[in-house]
């Protein structure tokens, strides 16, 4: 038992060691989508303020594809050092493990949750000409036309997928699914009314709308947008569990010292409380949370199983 003490003892001097020295070189923040979207300003954002924070340089590096899931294949490979963070959304930790096959990760065990970082919620837009101006209105149209109503999604394994299936239970309404390989193409079918709508940022969606190339239906979320009052809630709409959107988090790879993940939530932490940062945020609807490990973890755990529990319902067999 003594020997096992002194292990424990020894380990945890070993990692708090580690941890003392760590930053000694600059960070890598990998971003599984492209330079000038939704994701990869938010990731900017955190990086530049991190850099202060931690004293090195912080660098973003882009490795698009498959909703994310190369970028986080690349970081679970990667060395436990701390030198690696994968700037995630929901798609590669709660969706792809849900619908797409052979992965070659599992986000449960081979990725180790640091914090997240915040979200903010979905807005459903439509094409000007599409007959419904309000959510119930859609509803009742696509009642009226079942399947052939199209709404679009950057991918099978997205949260705007998931969320688009939950209302279609909810409302038991039957729509076609278009699925793309990311936004920027989405939108500009969405505009030339090749599909009829969808389900995305604020950031995305506020400046079309108030161009006047989109209209909005509705606003996941309990309460009205500050910088959209107009755009009333899926909640006051009568849908109360059709609520949320996007979310941002930090994770490492598993063996990561846990004295190195505390160091690096303490450090987000303190970059998420500047008042630039918070701006910064605000400015694209995020909403900042800045969670513990221990509360990020729980929260992807029940992301999972709500989203198992809709694709089980809708018998979506991994592809």
């Amino acid at each position: 038992m003594l020997g096992g003490i002194l292990a424990c003892w020894a380990a945890g001097l070993l990692t708090s060691a580690y941890a003392a020295d760590w930053p000694d070189k600059p960070l890598r923040m990998v971003v599984g989508y492209p330079p000038g979207g939704g994701t990869d300003t938010v990731a900017r954002v955190l990086a530049q303020q991190l850099t202060k924070v931690l004293g090195q340089s912080v660098i973003v590096e882009n490795r698009a594809g498959a909703s994310g899931t190369i970028a986080t294949q690349q970081v679970v490979r990667a060395e436990p050092d701390g030198y690696t963070v994968l700037f995630a959304t929901a798609s590669p930790l709660t969706g792809a493990p849900l619908t797409m096959k052979g992965l070659t990760y599992d986000p449960m065990k081979d990725l180790v949750p640091v914090t997240l970082i915040g979200g903010g919620p979905f807005i459903l837009v439509a094409n000007p000409a599409f007959p419904a101006d309000t959510l119930p209105a859609l509803v009742a149209y696509a009642r009226a036309h079942p399947r052939q109503v199209n709404y679009a999604s950057p991918g099978n394994s997205t949260a705007n997928y998931f969320f688009s299936e939950l209302l279609n239970m909810q409302a038991g309404i039957e729509t076609t699914h278009i699925p793309y390989k990311g936004s920027a193409a989405l939108i500009n079918d969405l505009i030339a009314g090749q599909v009829q709508y969808t389900l995305d940022t604020p950031g995305t969606t506020l400046p079309l709308i108030h161009a006047g190339k989109l209209k909005a239906l509705a606003i996941f979320s309990e309460k009205r947008l500050d910088r959209a009052p107009d755009i009333p809630t899926t909640v006051e709409a009568g849908f109360p569990d059709l609520v949320g959107g996007s979310w941002y988090g930090l994770l490492v790879p598993r063996h990561t010292p846990p004295g190195i993940v505390d160091a690096l939530y303490r450090a987000t932490r303190k970059a998420l409380a500047q008042e630039d940062v918070r701006r910064a945020m605000a400015e694209r609807d995020v909403v900042v949370q800045g969670t513990t490990p221990a509360q990020f973890k729980q929260f992807i755990e029940s992301e999972y199983a709500r989203w198992k529990a809709v694709t089980t319902q809708l018998g979506v067999v991994p592809q």
